[in-house]
């Protein structure tokens, strides 16, 4: 993405990732659909691959709130042996992910979340 909005997007989740480091690996702005808007990710990730599945699990994820009536999520974590997932909606077309390494300071990373999700609202907005 190479449009002043992208590149604002890019600086907020750069910012993000500077608070929670060395926690957070990777931040992502996706579409509904799996195609990356902007991203910040380590070598280690393939953003494509990442945002593909991150969309597959947030659509299965809103189903399950829907058929056992739980309501619209807020943020859902899935952590594994060796990272943390974290997946926040952003709008109905925009989902929020970051990558954390094993046992991070989940409190701080939510606290981040929060403000983060503020700020990139604020910027797709307008």
């Amino acid at each position: 993405m190479e449009s002043s909005v992208g590149r604002e997007i890019i600086n907020t989740l750069e910012e993000f990732m500077d608070k929670v480091y060395p926690d957070v690996i990777g931040a992502l702005v996706i579409r509904r659909d799996g195609l990356p808007v902007a991203f910040k990710v380590s070598g280690e990730l393939n953003a494509k691959v990442v945002s593909a599945m991150a969309a597959i699990a947030k659509s299965a994820i809103d189903r399950l709130g829907v058929e056992l009536g739980l309501g619209e999520p807020i943020i859902n974590i899935a952590q594994y042996t060796r990272n943390t997932l974290l997946i926040a909606p952003l709008s109905k077309d925009l989902i929020l992910t970051a990558i954390a390494k094993p046992d991070p300071n989940l409190g701080l990373i939510l606290i981040e979340i929060e403000k983060l999700k503020d700020k990139l609202i604020k910027i797709l907005v307008e």
